[in-house]
């Protein structure tokens, strides 16, 4: 039991991580991209697009990643159902 209980806050963890990573990652390079447009055409908003595009693209990603966890994760009720299924037999 303790066992599975270390798992699951392994995988809480290892899930947050992916998440800050996930919304991190295309909002710097983003708006790196964004400045580097910047600098070559001698523009002042491209860098703030990229920032604003990288945003929306992280989470895209993080709302993706979410669905994709609640969908193989078990709804407390579900859990209670099958105790409840077992303990009646």
């Amino acid at each position: 039991m303790r066992e599975k209980k270390q798992n699951e806050v392994a995988d809480m963890l290892v899930l947050i991580v992916q998440i800050g990573i996930t919304m991190i990652v295309p909002i710097i390079m983003c708006t790196i991209g964004g400045a580097w447009l910047d600098g070559r055409f001698g523009t002042k908003y491209i860098g703030i697009i990229g920032f604003v595009l990288g945003a929306i693209a992280g989470f895209q990603n993080v709302y993706q990643l979410v669905k994709k966890y609640l969908k193989d994760t078990k709804s407390p009720g579900e859990i209670q159902r099958e105790l409840d299924e077992k303990t009646d037999k």
